[in-house]
């Protein structure tokens, strides 16, 4: 029902590849969040109602800051992770999350972020997917490495560092 735009392939095919994804996907009926024509879309999440109860789905990704949407240029809804938390460049996104937390009875903030490989979640991932709690997420969904990361469950709230592959698409390590 929903999917998160804010990647590091969003892009791939340029601005016209990101339009058509998110035009094929309005007319599927399919929530998107993480992209857009500027950073005010991009930073809209999608919300859906499931069984009485209003999700809300926000998206960002530190990968690819040249991909970052501008106040007229399309790309991704893109933060730093190595800032602090309360650093103005992060104040848009935690501000985000604050806002649409009182709109929804459960909010997910999906995180395209850090490395492809390590076992451990970096510092950074740790500060950042708590601080989004303590800002009012009620999942933070993180994926981007290639490897599961972890979970950790803070303040009641799941932290996935990271989900890893459905498939193992790189296929160096024989364990």
């Amino acid at each position: 029902d929903v999917v998160s735009l804010a990647n590091n392939h969003v892009l791939d095919f340029g601005e016209p590849g990101m339009e058509r994804t998110v035009a094929v996907l309005d007319a599927a009926g399919i929530g998107h969040a993480g992209a857009g024509r500027s950073n005010a879309q991009a930073a809209v999440p999608a919300v859906r109602t499931v069984k009485g109860m209003r999700v809300g789905v926000i998206a960002f990704t530190d990968n690819e800051p040249h991909w970052s949407a501008g106040p007229a240029t399309p790309g991704t809804f893109y933060f730093p992770l190595d800032v602090a938390v309360d650093d103005v460049a992060c104040a848009r996104l935690f501000d985000t999350v604050r806002t649409v937390r009182s709109d929804v009875d459960l909010l997910v903030v999906s995180a395209h972020w850090g490395p492809n490989w390590g076992d451990e979640p970096p510092p950074e991932q740790v500060r950042f997917g708590r601080a989004l709690v303590d800002a009012g997420a009620d999942v933070v969904f993180g994926h981007s490495g290639h490897v599961v990361r972890g979970l950790e469950v803070y303040r009641q709230r799941p932290i996935l560092y990271c989900a890893g592959d459905f498939i193992d698409d790189y296929m160096v390590d024989p364990i």
